[in-house]
């Protein structure tokens, strides 16, 4: 016990946490990254290559080949990856924007890493506002920087959102200090990335600027970036349709109140309301922790109300630590342990909803010389629910974001904070944290790579049919390749709604005769989500032909299902819809007895 306590002091991080803690680091650093920061990296070499001012029809030309609009983002985030990947064109290590190295990401999380620790920086400096004491501060800065959700969006999700959470809380630190026309600057930066932070700084403003012709000039300031941006690019038709009609941002008017045929749109009466009050409040008076429920209450809120992605929940997280550390001390264990609780909720709902996307498919298995397919789905593992599982875990985590509201409104109320600590609770932070996330793809990593069975799959989804109605019929066909069929997994979309026939899947020969048929109620189905039908083996001959059908005979517009497809062909081409072939093939898992 000596040992250890020698090895893992509780009054500060000891050696032995930098050499663990960092190994760690390094593995989610070097293992994992999501697509998309490797598409940005990509797109921002048109401001290396070509007019920066025919940035956007560039991307759409090169990367997107005229299909889709890849850059959906305003230009800072390409603008500064551009600048960090400068070295490499400077050096003939990228000669033209027509190619990627998936490596350079390693690179571009570098960047994104610096930025992290960045922003640790300024939340101790936040901190000493509230209170001069450097080893409390210290303390309150690790706090934040083992936030579980902030590790996983950072080193394991690995986006760019840091570069507005830096600024967000660079704003929010300078407001505290009254320096409203410079914060109201830094808010107008952090919206040129995602607008996210607008709604921090709206409340933050009317807070702590009373004047009416401030708050214009203040509002006039933080115009400035946007208004720069749209004098460049307003011009250009693939700006327009990809950044400003970028179909994401309708999500913020996807819940409201409906009544007579108008809606209320709760972000925005909340976000009324929120301005009103904080104009209201006086901030002569321990304006410093209003300000902090302020900015815990206005990072949280819109995403009560929105489809959010895993990354963007970076956002809350300083808020949210910093109000957990300026409580008392016996308390802050309990929010550290609601805090890991709510990772427990976030990895659940994210793995199901964002399957073959923000799961084990984050795993950079070819580029560390690893052969690896996700045969079976990390979501697998907390489907413990059935279909219902995503919005359960989506409603516990959503209870924990207003349990941050409820419980720690009482702080505005102090005066006095607890310097007591403990960096145990740092450690079990950390590494349960993570661990949370990590475990189970470890697990369901050695499950895939030391599956013995065989697989035929198909896993494009982009393509989708329609309703899957009465009187149609979907059916793919397959080659056995073995002589037993143990498993089909098929990936199934319920139009976001609650469906309640059920649908049929029937094996078939190629004479079409029945071979197996299953039944399922579309009630449990996952809306976006693979759904699988394991059964006892099913005798099959191999290197046959043989036929999937997927039926629903009682259901009708408005109450269906559909089996989603790949835009082109990746197995076969033999998806058939309502007995016509298509050039294409529907998204599915065969999993045969290696024999």
């Amino acid at each position: 016990m000596k040992i250890n306590k020698r090895l893992f002091p509780t009054y500060q991080l000891s050696r032995a946490d930098y050499l663990f803690g960092g190994i760690l680091f390094l593995f989610c650093y070097f293992s994992f990254f999501q697509s998309d920061i490797y598409a940005t990296g990509w797109n921002s070499l048109n401001y290396l290559f070509g007019n920066p001012l025919e940035f956007y029809e560039n991307c759409k030309k090169i990367q997107g080949h005229g299909d889709f609009y890849p850059a959906n983002y305003p230009p800072t985030i390409f603008a500064i990856f551009a600048v960090w990947l400068y070295p490499f064109k400077f050096f003939g290590l990228i000669k033209s924007p027509f190619y990627f190295s998936p490596y350079l990401v390693y690179w571009l999380k570098l960047l994104t890493s610096v930025f992290y620790i960045a922003t640790g920086v300024i939340f101790y400096q936040v901190t000493q506002t509230y209170q001069q004491n450097k080893k409390w501060g210290v303390y309150a800065t690790w706090v934040w920087l083992t936030s579980p959700i902030a590790i996983f969006s950072q080193f394991v999700f690995s986006q760019y959102d840091i570069f507005y959470v830096f600024l967000t809380l660079f704003g929010f630190y300078i407001f505290l200090k009254k320096q409203n026309y410079l914060a109201s600057f830094l808010f107008g930066l952090a919206i040129t990335f995602k607008y996210f932070p607008f709604f921090v700084f709206t409340p933050l403003l009317f807070f702590f600027e009373k004047k009416i012709i401030k708050l214009i000039l203040c509002g006039l300031i933080f115009s400035l970036p946007t208004l720069l941006i749209q004098a460049l690019y307003f011009h250009s038709p693939a700006y327009i349709s990809g950044v400003l009609g970028f179909s994401v941002i309708a999500r913020v008017f996807s819940a409201g109140l409906t009544y007579s045929g108008q809606k209320i749109y709760y972000i925005f009466a909340i976000f009324s309301i929120l301005v009103g009050i904080s104009y209201y409040l006086d901030n002569s008076f321990n304006y410093k922790r209003a300000a902090g429920f302020i900015f815990l209450f206005s990072s949280i809120f819109p995403f009560l109300f929105i489809l959010w992605h895993p990354q963007w929940l970076i956002l809350i997280t300083p808020a949210i630590a910093l109000t957990t550390v300026l409580g008392d001390h016996a308390k802050i264990s309990k929010f550290l342990l609601f805090d890991l609780c709510a990772m427990l909720f976030f990895i659940g709902y994210t793995v199901l909803v964002f399957q073959d996307n923000a799961d084990l498919a984050m795993f950079q298995a070819k580029l560390l010389n690893l052969s690896f397919i996700q045969f079976q789905n990390l979501g697998a593992l907390f489907k413990l629910f059935k279909g219902f599982s995503a919005n359960v875990y989506l409603s516990l985590f959503w209870g924990y974001l207003i349990l941050q509201f409820i419980l720690k409104y009482q702080f505005i109320q102090n005066k006095n904070i607890n310097l007591a600590y403990s960096y145990s609770l740092i450690r079990q932070r950390y590494y349960i944290g993570i661990f949370i996330f990590l475990i189970p793809a470890f697990f369901m990593f050695i499950t895939n790579f030391h599956n013995k069975d065989l697989y035929a799959l198909n896993t494009g989804k982009e393509k989708n049919f329609g309703e899957l109605t009465a009187s149609r019929f979907f059916e793919q066909k397959f080659i056995a390749k073995s002589s037993k069929l143990k498993q089909i997994d098929l990936f199934l979309s319920a139009f976001s709604r609650e469906n309640n026939n059920f649908i049929q899947l029937e094996i078939l020969n190629s004479h079409h005769k029945l071979l197996a048929s299953f039944q399922r109620s579309e009630m449990i189905l996952q809306n976006n989500g693979w759904e699988s039908f394991k059964f006892i083996p099913i005798k099959l001959e191999k290197n046959k032909l043989y036929y999937i059908r997927l039926t629903s005979p009682k259901s009708f517009n408005g109450n269906a299902i559909t089996w989603l497809a790949s835009a082109k062909s990746d197995y076969m081409k033999g998806a058939i819809v309502d007995g016509i072939q298509q050039n294409t093939d529907f998204t599915f898992k065969l999993r045969f007895e290696n024999n």
